[in-house]
């Protein structure tokens, strides 16, 4: 068994630096978080801004009027075929907000003792 002293100077030990400890992990699990955020923002906006390039072309704009509008040139007819099989989805997206930082056994532990989320 550990002398009484030694258990005393540990739990001094503890006390003292959990605080600052926890801070610390806090903000450097949050900046984790803003940093998966920032590159799924990156990402979405490399993709508007490949949209953007497309709808300034005239075939990305007729492309649009055709498949978003259903709209035809003169002479043409429009046939829209249907799929009963097929199910509608409504549902939007998520948002790079929702996603989750891929965490392991370790964050985890680490996340229950320092109290974050």
């Amino acid at each position: 068994m550990m002398p009484p002293l030694i258990v005393l100077v540990l739990a001094l030990i503890g006390w003292v630096f959990y605080p600052p400890m926890k801070i610390q992990y806090q903000e450097s699990r949050e900046q984790m978080r803003l940093e998966a955020e920032l590159e799924s923002l990156k990402e979405r906006n490399d993709v508007l801004s490949a949209q953007v390039q497309r709808l300034q072309t005239p075939e990305g704009v007729e492309e649009v009027a055709r498949e978003s509008l259903g709209l035809v040139k003169p002479g043409e007819n429009l046939y829209l075929l249907i799929d009963p099989d097929e199910e509608t989805s409504t549902a939007l997206p998520a948002s790079p907000d929702e996603e989750v930082v891929q965490e392991s056994l370790w964050y985890g532990l680490l996340d229950l003792v320092f109290g974050v989320r």
